[in-house]
């Protein structure tokens, strides 16, 4: 099946264009910002037509001789994205009309059971209701919160939960709301382009949990091992404009644009649940069954009870994510050239901990250590293997191994007491000129909590000194070897 997808490089789009790939597939996608593509993974493998969805002609080419058509973009970056939003879905829809397509598929909103206030809202079931009253045959997905790293809902309940110590108790946390996990989504999405023609209708799409705002933030934090007094509310009167002043708020405390999250906060005023569950039978549950909030979270926070996460798991942040996605990150990084070959440089890298040490200024690892069994923890000193090259699994000192390429890359993985994950990354690369080789060093943090990101920001001060030294030492001893 020929697909052309709108919003492929967005937070959905980038995962389901893998998935429609996987399944076989071809896939047209339209692009504003072609320089996007390169974080997606998929790049290569997809047809590419330049354009947005204000371009009649790159609409109408992107369309040509595609079977189906899946609508993923919306405006909401824009102050006036209901009329941006409504004039791209008749635009869309005359387009796939004249060109024959069969079937059309929209992921939008629920809808509240009530009239709403919200224009996200609104503006999301308008353009529902311009595809269905159209010739083309729609399947319109209508969810909630997408959980998932990289949606900007469930970025938000992240975000609010780490940052926010205390929850002023404004009506919209006690509202009711659906969850729907990203891979369940997925499942739905590429189900309904199998639909028979004669499939005309809204799907209301959610999770098995129905829960409250505040329900959605104190899960989480149990799920990420974070203090529940976190989500402690307090009473407080909503002044006018509250959503736009709480957008503020969320902006200052996040990497979300008000822009992109007052929108979505206003969408928090209603109860958002389920009012049928017909895609249930239609298209069929995702395998194994609807995913739970709990499990959701898990997956988003990279905790599998089977053991180590697939990277190309949809819940996990992408690298075609917004800056954010999956958590803060602090990152600190650095390069030293070295005069001895690269199979000399890493030697030394290959032989980092235990008797060795790590090369960095006296007692530097020693403090840490300390301070880690004062808390419980393993310490900086347990050693090393001996007599053989490190393999992924190994235990050197407070680390562990995560992974390695011999001759060229060691990820060793923290394992002391600390409010998040560091990782260090050792690489070696032959310099250019064919002589001497050159060491890259990346440490990375990754904080979850208040905690972590006061850990995260003394690490990156702290990283040029510590890991800085250590750089050095190693090009230094492999010099003098």
């Amino acid at each position: 099946m020929r697909c052309a997808v709108i919003g492929g490089t967005g937070y959905v789009g980038v995962r389901l264009v893998g998935r429609l790939l996987a399944a076989g597939h071809d896939v047209t996608v339209l692009v504003r910002t072609p320089g996007k593509l390169v974080a997606t993974g998929w790049a290569e493998r997809v047809d590419v037509v330049p354009g947005d969805l204000a371009d009649a002609g790159a609409v109408a080419t992107l369309v040509e001789g595609a079977d189906a058509v899946v609508h993923l973009a919306h405006a909401l970056e824009h102050d006036d994205f209901p009329d941006r939003d409504r004039a791209a879905a008749c635009l869309v829809d005359a387009a796939a009309a004249d060109a024959g397509v069969r079937r059309l598929v929209y992921l939008g909103g629920l809808r509240p059971s009530s009239a709403t206030t919200s224009r996200h809202l609104s503006s999301r079931a308008e353009v529902a209701d311009v595809f269905l009253d159209g010739p083309v045959p729609t399947a319109a997905l209508e969810a909630s919160i997408v959980v998932g790293s990289g949606s900007a809902s469930f970025e938000m309940i992240r975000y609010l939960a780490e940052r926010v110590p205390v929850l002023p108790a404004v009506p919209w946390l006690a509202h009711r709301t659906q969850p729907v996990a990203i891979a369940d989504v997925l499942h739905y999405l590429v189900g309904a382009l199998d639909l028979p023609d004669d499939v005309n209708r809204r799907f209301d799409v959610g999770g098995p949990d129905v829960l409250s705002y505040l329900e959605l933030i104190r899960r989480y934090l149990r799920l990420a091992g974070l203090p529940q007094s976190a989500a402690v509310p307090v009473p407080v009167p909503v002044p006018p404009g509250g959503p736009a002043l709480a957008g503020r708020v969320v902006e200052a405390l996040t990497p979300l644009s008000r822009h992109l999250v007052t929108p979505l906060i206003e969408s928090l005023s209603e109860d958002l649940v389920c009012a049928e569950d017909d895609v249930l039978s239609v298209i069929g549950p995702p395998p194994g069954g609807r995913t739970t909030y709990d499990a959701a979270v898990r997956a988003a926070l990279g905790l599998r009870r089977a053991g180590v996460p697939d990277l190309d798991d949809p819940a996990l942040a992408s690298p075609a994510d917004p800056a954010g996605s999956g958590g803060a990150v602090y990152r600190w990084s650095t390069g030293e050239p070295c005069p001895a070959d690269a199979d000399v440089l890493w030697s030394v890298v290959d032989g980092i901990g235990g008797d060795t040490g790590w090369y960095v200024p006296l007692g530097a690892w020693t403090l840490r250590g300390w301070a880690d069994q004062l808390l419980g923890g393993v310490g900086a000193y347990r050693g090393r293997p001996e007599g053989r090259p490190l393999e992924a699994g190994d235990v050197v000192d407070g680390w562990c191994v995560e992974s390695v390429a011999p001759g060229t890359a060691l990820r060793l993985r923290s394992e002391l007491r600390q409010p998040g994950t560091t990782t260090l990354e050792l690489a070696v690369d032959p310099d250019v000129s064919g002589h001497g080789s050159h060491l890259r060093l990346a440490v990375c943090f990754a904080a979850s909590g208040l905690a972590g990101v006061a850990y995260g920001t003394a690490l990156r001060a702290a990283a040029p000194a510590l890991f800085g030294a250590m750089a050095r030492g190693i090009t230094a001893r492999a010099a003098s070897m």
